[in-house]
């Protein structure tokens, strides 16, 4: 078994792994390469989201560690990928755009099936600017008064693309938003989501996917979801990373939520991301809580 020195960044969420080299445990032997992942998945359930300093992984690793979690989800219906690494999107954002994440969001909420975590490497960082915030969703829930708590029991909520509208109207006008829909999706969650190693429960609204309260009225859902946004706001619920080139950032998308922030115009800035669809260990996992309840 291997053991991880890891270091927590705030109560909430977030820890560091230190003084392991990702390349190497990768491109050990199968065994070796197997029992780390599967102390840093066991972080990573623990923590909600594992920050890595100075992993210059290639490609083929960084592909390599998203298998090793799970199977890689779709490509993604907006983002560029490596020519060579169809798996692996390319952020890249020049002087002057506007990036799509500077929002509260847990990735692809309208599909489905989300990917269950996602694998960050910072490429090209800002000098100064370009932070990524993550937030607990159980946080959130947790700091919730119980009746409002309760009240929120057995609602519904529809998550879409959000402002992925913004690029699908450059590209095609009104066409382009419906085409876009249409492939992109959207699907109802419940607003009290229990993750599914855990058990715990957590609010799953996003400032840039969630919608609508299904069975309410507008102003009623607004009001809502206007007080939970609030909630997810408050520093109490979040870590920050500042980035530096070849940072690695691993996080569970059921459960927590990020935001990156977007002050760093006049300079550019490059990720690589792999999106891992499928939680390989669930079934495990559920079993051994089943036999801990018996």
């Amino acid at each position: 078994m291997t053991e991880l020195q890891v270091e927590r960044w705030s109560p909430a969420l977030g820890a560091e792994v230190l003084d392991l080299d990702l390349a190497a445990a990768l491109t050990a032997d199968a065994e070796m390469a197997a029992a780390t992942v599967e102390a840093i998945y066991d972080e990573l359930i623990e923590h909600q989201v594992l920050f890595f300093r100075d992993q210059p992984l290639t490609p083929e690793l960084h592909v390599r560690l998203g298998t090793l979690l799970g199977d890689l989800a779709p490509r993604h219906h907006s983002y560029a990928t490596l020519p060579e690494h169809a798996d692996v999107a390319v952020l890249d954002w020049q002087p002057g755009d506007r990036p799509d994440a500077s929002e509260w969001h847990s990735d692809m909420t309208f599909r489905e099936k989300p990917p269950f975590a996602s694998i960050l490497k910072a490429v090209i960082i800002p000098p100064v600017g370009g932070d990524t915030l993550w937030a607990s969703m159980y946080s959130v829930y947790e700091s919730l008064d119980p009746g409002f708590r309760s009240d929120l029991e057995g609602m519904q909520i529809c998550h879409d693309p959000g402002q992925f509208r913004n690029g699908a109207y450059a590209a095609a006008g009104n066409q382009g938003i419906t085409d876009m829909m249409a492939s992109a999706g959207s699907a109802v969650w419940p607003i009290v989501s229990h993750h599914p190693v855990t058990g715990r429960p957590y609010i799953n609204l996003s400032e840039s996917n969630s919608r609508w309260i299904m069975g309410t009225g507008a102003g009623e859902s607004q009001r809502i979801v206007n007080y939970l946004l609030d909630a997810i706001n408050r520093p109490d619920h979040q870590v920050r990373l500042r980035w530096k080139p070849d940072t690695i950032a691993i996080w569970d998308n059921r459960g927590s939520q990020h935001y990156a922030v977007a002050d760093y115009s006049a300079y550019r800035r490059v990720m690589h991301r792999v999106a891992v669809d499928t939680d390989r260990r669930l079934e495990q996992r559920l079993a051994d809580r089943a036999a801990a309840t018996t």
